[in-house]
């Protein structure tokens, strides 16, 4: 394989850990309560992820989906727990149509112990958001971009069109543009 072509999957494959799970490789940081607590993460990205055009333009999907449930929660990265949940999905925003999504989110519980990310809670069974994912190759699953927004819905508005937070997000999909932060997509 070119030497060229390596380094820039290389490259790609860095800044999409970054922004996705910024925290693991940027030296995020844990502040625990002794075994059997809580532990927190507080985390940095590789992008502004409060930038919802960059958000959307990052993510594979953009969906508006109910979580069903939580499907496990799975050790990565030397320990860290990753929640898996399954999502029923009611609208894509950006991606290919599908009806369910498995999205994985950084924290969860393991035994007695409770890992989450700082401002970041965990998403909760039987609630509508508005997700941006990533899709985590060769896992079936796809990974919340970490660190961005993601917006309660009410089901009856999203039913009858009316939904704040997805017309945002259709706007949000309709400006996406790609970190300028990141090395171009290919």
């Amino acid at each position: 394989m070119p030497r060229r072509l390596v380094k820039a999957l290389v490259v790609g494959l860095v800044a999409g850990a970054l922004a996705v799970g910024g925290w693991a490789t940027l030296g995020g940081t844990w502040r625990s309560a002794g075994a059997g607590g809580i532990h927190v993460v507080h985390s940095s990205y590789a992008f502004d992820v409060h930038d919802d055009a960059k958000v959307a333009g990052f993510a594979d999907y953009v969906v508006v989906g109910t979580v069903e449930r939580v499907a496990e929660v799975q050790e990565r990265h030397g320990g860290t727990p990753y929640t898996v949940f399954d999502v029923r999905v009611r609208q894509t925003l950006k991606g290919r149509p599908v009806r369910t999504l498995r999205v994985t989110q950084l924290g969860g519980t393991l035994g007695d112990e409770t890992w989450r990310v700082a401002g970041e809670p965990l998403l909760e069974t039987g609630t509508t958001y508005v997700l941006a994912a990533r899709t985590e190759r060769g896992r079936g699953t796809h990974q919340l971009v970490g660190g961005a927004d993601f917006p309660v819905v009410d089901e009856t508005a999203v039913t009858a069109g009316a939904s704040r937070p997805v017309a945002e997000w259709r706007r949000n999909v309709a400006d996406q543009r790609w970190p300028e932060e990141l090395p171009p997509a290919h």
